[in-house]
């Protein structure tokens, strides 16, 4: 597949693959990705102020949705910026939501498989350790939507009850 193509299979709106890598033997696919041309309006991930230089680039690695039988990853080149407010901030990425090595679209399938299947069943299904969910909790949405029971009723009155979304 070419650059074009596999940009159009991550569908990361403003983004674009530049290099990728298969290792068949680990099954494993590696995407490298960055910004478009015409997409160069950083947003301060403190205040939301916008900017159009840049301080600083990296790369960050996240995991994202498994295609077919291979394990994905997303190198996405991250831009930091000198916020007058703020001072150094990286920039705010609408698919990577948090400071975890999971992109938006991962976190979502896990917390979506956590209310139907036990947490130890959902990490061995996405190659993640038990732990991850019961002790660091990392996300923590993940620990709230794996391990916490349905809301019960709450009291709204003296002598009735009402369900939480009442």
């Amino acid at each position: 597949m070419r650059e074009t193509e596999w940009t159009k299979a991550l569908g990361w709106p403003g983004y674009r693959v530049y290099r990728h890598e298969i290792n068949e033997l680990a099954k494993t696919l590696k995407l490298w990705v960055r910004r478009k041309r015409g997409n160069r309006k950083l947003v301060c991930s403190g205040c939301g102020r916008k900017f159009s230089d840049v301080y600083d680039t990296y790369e960050r690695e996240v995991r994202d949705l498994p295609w077919s039988e291979f394990r994905t990853t997303v190198v996405v080149e991250l831009y930091r910026v000198r916020c007058p407010d703020c001072g150094v901030k990286t920039e705010r990425v609408p698919q990577l939501p948090s400071k975890a090595p999971f992109n938006k679209r991962f976190e979502e399938a896990v917390g979506l498989a956590c209310e139907s299947a036990a947490v130890r069943r959902v990490a061995k299904q996405f190659g993640l350790s038990p732990s991850r969910f019961e002790y660091r909790g990392a996300p923590m949405r993940w620990k709230s939507l794996c391990l916490s029971p349905a809301p019960g009723p709450r009291c709204c009155g003296a002598e009735t009850a009402c369900t939480a979304g009442d």
